[in-house]
């Protein structure tokens, strides 16, 4: 079987979470197959709530992450914005974030969900509603509970 390429997802931080208990769970199950190339960087140093079984980085190694990124906040959408290395840029929507800002710096938060250069996945049905209507555009996938083979068969079907 052919080997993907290589994965990366940035995260705030990989504490205790229910972002960090599946992504953590769910790469650690994939990989037992042994087929992929899964790194995790983090804005934020914290003990993991899982031990992982892949590479964890600080997240200004991205600079040379060549592979598919996906990130998982606003945060760290802006700064995979800002790289210029990576094959291809994700948003998995994770949280509806917007909800607490309070209007708070409404252009930035825009940029991350309507940039050209990401394609957006919505964790649930109701996220993707609720992105629609804010940022007025299409969400064209879901995935629950950060599930990656339906990602990796989005990443290889674009």
């Amino acid at each position: 079987m052919q080997k993907n390429k290589q994965i990366g997802v940035i995260v705030d931080d990989l504490s205790a979470s229910q972002l960090s208990y599946y992504l953590i769970k769910n790469i650690n199950e994939f990989l037992e197959d042994g087929l992929d190339d899964f790194v995790v960087f983090f804005e934020n140093a914290t003990s993991s709530i899982v031990s992982p079984e892949f590479s964890v980085m600080a997240i200004n190694e991205i600079w040379n992450f060549e592979g598919v990124l996906i990130s998982t906040s606003i945060s760290n959408t802006l700064s995979m914005l800002k790289s210029f290395s990576p094959e291809r840029k994700i948003f998995y929507v994770w949280d509806l974030e917007w909800l607490r800002r309070h209007g708070k710096e409404f252009e930035n938060t825009v940029k991350a969900f309507t940039d050209s250069e990401v394609t957006l996945i919505a964790r649930s049905k109701e996220h993707a509603l609720a992105i629609e209507n804010y940022c007025n555009i299409k969400i064209k996938h879901i995935v629950e509970d950060f599930n990656i083979k339906k990602l990796i068969r989005i990443i290889n079907d674009e």
